[in-house]
């Protein structure tokens, strides 16, 4: 598989990350790169820190209840996708204007913030040119409610989902998931963040247990393509490159609409709401002095204990919540957030390069007031483990099997193909029956060259071993997407409540992959949307 590196793009930084993952087969054209010299490299990972021309973090914007009313239990609110939004992209080297698709003209992503209990009302418009939903990536809600392929919003139509939050408080959020067309859809733009708190946040957060508000930060993180600019306007590029199929990515790195932002903090802890939202990067985040950190929560909640680390691999749609202690630091210093190469991955000509993610400069001295919890109450749902013994499928675990290949059609050309358990996803099949208020085992291989984010809709997991080791660390906390490497793998476990019913998705969340095929129906209970179509077990 072939990558294009453009120097000038490299040496101001924008660090072109390759394709995706330990891709050596033949079948996949290779081309070798020019190499740069260990002094040109040492030289591009200097500028960041040194650079005076780095835009400011935005700070995404947060939506406001409808109704009014902020004390009740209730909440409405309106997402209208629409195309051709001009939005202004800043980067070191100046800035320019693309058009995006965004909902509510925004020109960056929005946030909604509800309560555990909150009955939510999300009112979608679909104001594209093509069917379109809102799926709630992470949510325990019906599937009528879950914005899956089965229940399409046409062009000009409107849908209004509601649902009740019945989860403990996590860093969700929302995207499209048409029918083959997930992938473009998320890439033009439409994408926007779901913050739950509860109780148990709430009183860690007043206890002085974790960073709160303007110490709790929002980072979410895209990979893009831009054309050349022409009139002051770069349009972005999909899907325009014949890899791209294998997983779109791009070579600059956004991280709240910028391309390698600052912050200034102060030299104390802060929080971050860290999520990787792109097509189909994988990100190695680790800060650049490779100073420890702190894991308090992964995609479906807060972690029952902390884990400290020094980096945190990130496959696309999965999250973290990280706290940075800056006090180490002086008044003046600078420290980058990067992605380190993965191994397996070409993430530039030499395999060697740290990808500049974004820069906090400490500005201030500041008292710290908080010192992290130690452990969560026993009330926490996440401080129980789901037993296996327990599983209703005890013994016949079920198994998803995640492969990729080349078939010849019937034209004679050479086609990719993706699939889960040897099938290609058909939009009136369900593949796995389950009943009603059951525990289940699922047991995902991953038979391929490269690595998956498989995601599962309908509840939270926890991860059971991985290769028959244990699951440790933020492998403990409640997930719904989780990183498969080639070879690998991975049990989880799920429990599936009477909020769940019906017919939802499982699928690859490199989201080329999963609109080629790599996806699947499962259904929950007796019945399902897809009983009203033609479907074979």
């Amino acid at each position: 598989m072939h990558t294009k590196i453009l120097l000038p793009l490299l040496l101001s930084f924008l660090l072109l990350g390759c394709t995706n993952d330990t891709q050596t087969r033949s079948d996949f054209n290779q081309t070798t790169e020019p190499q740069l010299s260990e002094e040109e490299i040492a030289e591009l990972d200097k500028e960041p820190i040194t650079s005076t021309k780095l835009p400011s973090l935005h700070i995404l914007p947060q939506m406001s209840d409808e109704d009014g009313k902020s004390d009740d239990a209730t909440a409405t609110y309106t997402l209208s996708a629409n195309e051709d939004v001009n939005v202004t992209i800043e980067s070191p080297q100046g800035s320019w204007v693309t058009p995006m698709w965004r909902y509510n003209n925004s020109p960056l992503p929005l946030v909604i913030r509800a309560n555990r209990g909150d009955t939510m009302q999300l009112v979608f418009q679909n104001r594209l040119h093509a069917d379109s939903t809102i799926h709630s990536h992470g949510f325990k809600i019906p599937a009528d409610m879950d914005g899956g392929p089965d229940y399409p919003v046409s062009a000009d139509a409107n849908k209004t989902y509601t649902f009740t939050m019945n989860q403990p408080a996590a860093p969700l959020w929302f995207h499209p998931h048409p029918d083959m067309q997930t992938g473009k859809q998320v890439y033009m733009g439409l994408a926007g963040v779901f913050i739950l708190e509860d109780n148990i946040t709430k009183t860690l957060e007043e206890n002085k247990q974790l960073p709160a508000g303007e110490k709790d930060t929002i980072l979410l993180v895209q990979d893009r393509r831009f054309g050349e600019e022409k009139d002051g306007v770069k349009e972005l590029l999909y899907m325009n490159e014949e890899d791209d199929i294998l997983g779109m990515r791009g070579d600059s790195i956004l991280v709240n609409g910028s391309i390698t932002p600052k912050q200034e903090v102060s030299n104390t802890k802060h929080r971050y709401r860290l999520y990787n939202v792109s097509n189909a990067r994988n990100y190695d985040f680790a800060l650049s002095n490779e100073s420890n950190f702190t894991v308090v929560g992964t995609d479906g909640g807060l972690l029952q204990k902390p884990v400290e680390v020094n980096h945190i691999l990130l496959g696309a749609a999965e999250r973290v919540e990280i706290i940075i202690d800056f006090a180490k630091y002086r008044v003046g210093e600078k420290l980058l957030l990067l992605s380190k190469p993965i191994t397996g991955e070409m993430s530039t000509t030499t395999g060697s390069f740290n990808l500049p993610i974004m820069r906090f400069d400490i500005n201030k001295e500041e008292q710290e007031d908080i010192e992290l919890y130690a452990e969560l109450p026993d009330d926490a749902e996440i401080s129980k483990r789901l037993d296996p013994t327990q599983a209703n499928n005890r013994g016949n675990e079920r198994d998803f099997i995640l492969s990729m290949g080349m078939v010849f059609t019937p034209e004679g050309e050479l086609k990719n193909t993706f699939s889960i358990n040897g099938k290609e996803f058909k939009p009136n099949r369900v593949d796995e029956f389950l009943g009603s208020n059951v525990t289940e085992i699922w047991k995902i291989r991953n038979d391929s060259h490269m690595a998956h984010p498989f995601h599962a809709h309908a509840t939270q997991y926890q991860v059971l071993d991985r290769d028959g080791t244990p699951a440790s660390g933020t492998d403990l906390g409640w997930k719904d997407t989780f990183l498969i490497q080639p070879g690998e793998t991975v049990r989880i476990i799920g429990k599936f409540e009477d909020v769940n019913k019906g017919d939802y998705m499982y699928h690859c969340h490199i989201l080329e992959h999963e609109d080629a095929g790599m996806m699947g129906y499962f259904r929950v209970g007796s019945t399902g949307h897809l009983d009203d179509l033609i479907f074979q077990k």
